[in-house]
């Protein structure tokens, strides 16, 4: 009956399992994670975002750059650059009110970008044994 050969050719995509779930959490959260890095770096955090999603939308694997503009967006996530004063988006960051539903959502979302970095192995994962 059915005794086609596929051929995938090409043009076939093949993942890491670590990126395909990457791709999907970046899908799934792409309008939080939009708002979230215009909330906290305004039109820096939009360009990078939108960085971010042409990268997505090149074919094959995701290339290195995109990696880097991915840990920008944790980075910003995290808060990491809060502490340099020459940062511009210490303003940003210093409206947020702790007690704001908001800062609990952020919470979350740069826990779940964490992670997907982690299984994908663009960030790397904390090593707990060290005391």
């Amino acid at each position: 009956m059915f005794h086609t050969t596929i051929n995938t050719g090409a043009d076939a995509r093949t993942f890491p399992i670590g990126e395909m779930a990457l791709r999907t959490f970046v899908s799934e959260h792409d309008e939080a994670l939009g708002c979230a890095a215009v909330l906290l770096a305004d039109r820096r955090g939009a360009r990078l975002v939108n960085a971010i999603r042409d990268g997505f939308g090149q074919p094959g694997p995701l290339p290195r750059r995109v990696h880097r503009l991915l840990l920008d967006l944790r980075g910003m996530l995290f808060l990491d650059q809060t502490h340099d004063e020459g940062c511009d988006d210490i303003a940003f960051f210093q409206m947020l009110d702790p007690e704001d539903p908001i800062v609990h959502e952020l919470c979350l979302l740069a826990d779940g970008l964490d992670e997907a970095l982690r299984d994908a192995g663009i960030a790397p994962n904390p090593d707990y044994r060290a005391a």
